[in-house]
C-alpha cells in the first residue's frame, strides 16, 4: 500500500507544485499584522483569548491556525512564503492519509478508500485551500482535527479507554482552527448511526455539545463580527441555500471556482467564457460531462441498494451539514470552505460507482472495465485542466505573484528605509483603464498589499506609512524629503 500512497501524494505534488511560487497577498498580510505581540509569553498566550471584534477588528475564534500560526511563522521566517506553502501542502497530505484511514474503517474496502482519498487529494476544489493561505490553511487545519476527532471516536467505540479523551481534545483544537468544525458533534451522531449504537452511546456526545454551546455563545456574542460586511449577512431562503449547495457540489467534482462568474440568471453562460477560457472551457465541459453522465447512470443501477445503506445516508448527511455554517452566506461562497465536506462527497461518489461496478461486472464483463477507466480518466482530467486554469486565473494566485513583484521592486529601489518615512505608490500610466470601480494600478496595489501591512511587515517597521495615488495621494503636512515614491507596476 505504501507505493500506492506515494503515487497519490506524488500526483498531488505534481498538480499543485506551482503553489510554491505564490507569495503572500491581501488577507495574509492582515493576519500576520494582527498576530503580532509584544514578544512575551503572556502576549502570545493572549492570542488564544476571546477578544471582542471592536477591540481588534477580527471576527471569529481561530487562534490555532490564524493568530498563533502566523505569529510563529513570521517570527521564524519573516515574509518568506516557502515554509508556509510547505506546511500547507503537508497538512493536505496528512488529510489525505486521514481520509484513507476513516474510509477504510467505514467501508472495509482498500480500493474504495484509495479511490476516495485520491480524488479528495487532487480535486480542483483544493485550489482555494492551497492557494489562498489566509483562509485555506485554517480550513485545512480544521479538517485535520475534525478527521482526528472522528477517527479517535471510532477507535473509542471499538476499544474504549484513552481514545475518547483524544477525540475530545482534537475537537477543541478543531473549534480553535475554524468555525466549520462546529458540525463535528453531529458527525459523531452519524458515526453512531452507522454502527447502530445511537441509543446506546448517544450520551458520549453530550460533552461535545456542551463545549459547542459555550463556544458558539462566545464566538457569536462576545467576539461578534461587523454587521457592515454584506458577505456575512445570512439568508434562510431555501432556493438560495439549494443554489449554494449546487455550486459547492460542482466545485467538489472539480469545476473551477471562477466558473460562477460566467453563469448568468437562468443558468445561461456568459459568451465571454470561451473568450477568456478557450480550450480550458472545452476540456472542462467535455470531461465533466462524461463523468457526470457515467455517475448518473451508476446511481440509477444502485439506487435501491444505496438507500438501504446506512453508510450512504451518513455521507449524504455529512456533505451539507459540513457546509451548513456557510450555506446561509450566499455572497461568501468560497471553495476552501469545502475541505471538511470533501471526504463525504467523494465517499458518496465512490460508494455509488463501486457498487455499480460490482453489479455490472457480473453481467457485462470487459465492457464495464473500459467504462470504469473512462470515468476515472475523465474525473482526473477534469481536475487537471481546472487546476492548470486556476494557476493562471485564480485571484489569490495572481495577487500573490503581483505582491511579490511589488515588494521586490520596493526592496531593490529602497533596500533600507529610515524610521518615520512614507512610501508612495503612483499609478502606472500604461495600466489599462478597466472601470471606475477598478481604479488604477495604485488602487490594485493597495488591495494586494493590504495598504501599509505588507511593507510594514517587510521592513519590520510599524511606523512606516504607505500611501497610494488612488486613495488621495500624500498628506499635505508630510515633508517631501520623507516620501519615497515608485510606480505601482502590476502587469
Amino acid at each position: 500500500m505504501h507505493w500506492v500512497f506515494f503515487i497519490i501524494l506524488g500526483t498531488i505534488f505534481v498538480l499543485y507544485h506551482p503553489v510554491f511560487s505564490v507569495y503572500f497577498s491581501h488577507d495574509d498580510f492582515f493576519h500576520f499584522k494582527v498576530s503580532q505581540t509584544d514578544g512575551t509569553l503572556g502576549g502570545f498566550l493572549n492570542l488564544f483569548g476571546f477578544h471582542p471584534f471592536i477591540e481588534r477588528g477580527i471576527a471569529f475564534y481561530r487562534p490555532v491556525f490564524r493568530e498563533a500560526l502566523f505569529n510563529i511563522f513570521y517570527s521564524l521566517f519573516g515574509l518568506n512564503h516557502l515554509p508556509f506553502r510547505i506546511l500547507s501542502i503537508g497538512i493536505h497530505f496528512l488529510n489525505v492519509g486521514l481520509v484513507y484511514l476513516l474510509m477504510q474503517k467505514l467501508f472495509q474496502k482498500r480500493e474504495l478508500a484509495l479511490f476516495i482519498s485520491f480524488f479528495f487529494g487532487i480535486t480542483a476544489a483544493n485550489v482555494g485551500s492551497l492557494y489562498y493561505l489566509a483562509g485555506g490553511v485554517q480550513s485545512l487545519g480544521a479538517t485535520t482535527f475534525v478527521l482526528l476527532t472522528l477517527l479517535s471516536f471510532w477507535k473509542w467505540l471499538e476499544q474504549g479507554g484513552k481514545w475518547y479523551l483524544l477525540s475530545f481534545f482534537a475537537f477543541i483544537l478543531a473549534l480553535g482552527s475554524h468555525e466549520l468544525a462546529v458540525v463535528t458533534p453531529l458527525l459523531l451522531l452519524g458515526l453512531l448511526f452507522v454502527q447502530k449504537r445511537l441509543k446506546q452511546d448517544v450520551k458520549a456526545t453530550i460533552p461535545f455539545f456542551v463545549v459547542l454551546s459555550v463556544f458558539l455563545y462566545l464566538d457569536l456574542f462576545l467576539i461578534g463580527f461587523s454587521s457592515a460586511e454584506a458577505q456575512y449577512q445570512p439568508t434562510l431562503s431555501p432556493k438560495t441555500i439549494l443554489n449554494s449547495l449546487s455550486w459547492y457540489s460542482l466545485w467538489a467534482l472539480g469545476i473551477p471556482e471562477m466558473f460562477i462568474d460566467f453563469v448568468e440568471p437562468g443558468f445561461n453562460l456568459n459568451p465571454n467564457l470561451m473568450k477568456f477560457w478557450g480550450d480550458y472551457a472545452s476540456g472542462i465541459f467535455f470531461f465533466g460531462g462524461i463523468a457526470v453522465t457515467i455517475f448518473t447512470a451508476s446511481a440509477v443501477f444502485v439506487f435501491r441498494r444505496a438507500i438501504k445503506d446506512r453508510k450512504f445516508w451518513f455521507l449524504l448527511f455529512w456533505f451539507p451539514i459540513a457546509l451548513s455554517p456557510v450555506l446561509l452566506l450566499p455572497l461568501h461562497k468560497q471553495t476552501y470552505y469545502l475541505t471538511p465536506a470533501l471526504p463525504a462527497f467523494w465517499g458518496a461518489v465512490g460508494l455509488v460507482v463501486f457498487s455499480a461496478y460490482s453489479w455490472l461486472k457480473k453481467r457485462s464483463g470487459a465492457m464495464i472495465n473500459i467504462l470504469a477507466g473512462v470515468f476515472l480518466l475523465s474525473l482526473f482530467l477534469l481536475s487537471v485542466i481546472s487546476i492548470a486554469l486556476a494557476d493562471k486565473t485564480y485571484p489569490a494566485a495572481n495577487r500573490g505573484r503581483i505582491a511579490q513583484k511589488l515588494v521586490n521592486e520596493v526592496k531593490v529601489k529602497y533596500p533600507n528605509l529610515p524610521k518615520g518615512v512614507a512610501v508612495y505608490f503612483t499609478n502606472d500610466p500604461n495600466y489599462p483603464k478597466i472601470s471606475g470601480d477598478w481604479g488604477g494600478s495604485s488602487k490594485q496595489a493597495a488591495f494586494i498589499l493590504n495598504k501599509e501591512d505588507a511593507l510594514q511587515l517587510f521592513y519590520k517597521d510599524p511606523t512606516l506609512r504607505v500611501f497610494y495615488e488612488d486613495f488621495g495621494g500624500i498628506p499635505e503636512d508630510l515633508p517631501k524629503e520623507k516620501v519615497y515614491s515608485l510606480v505601482a507596476r502590476i502587469q
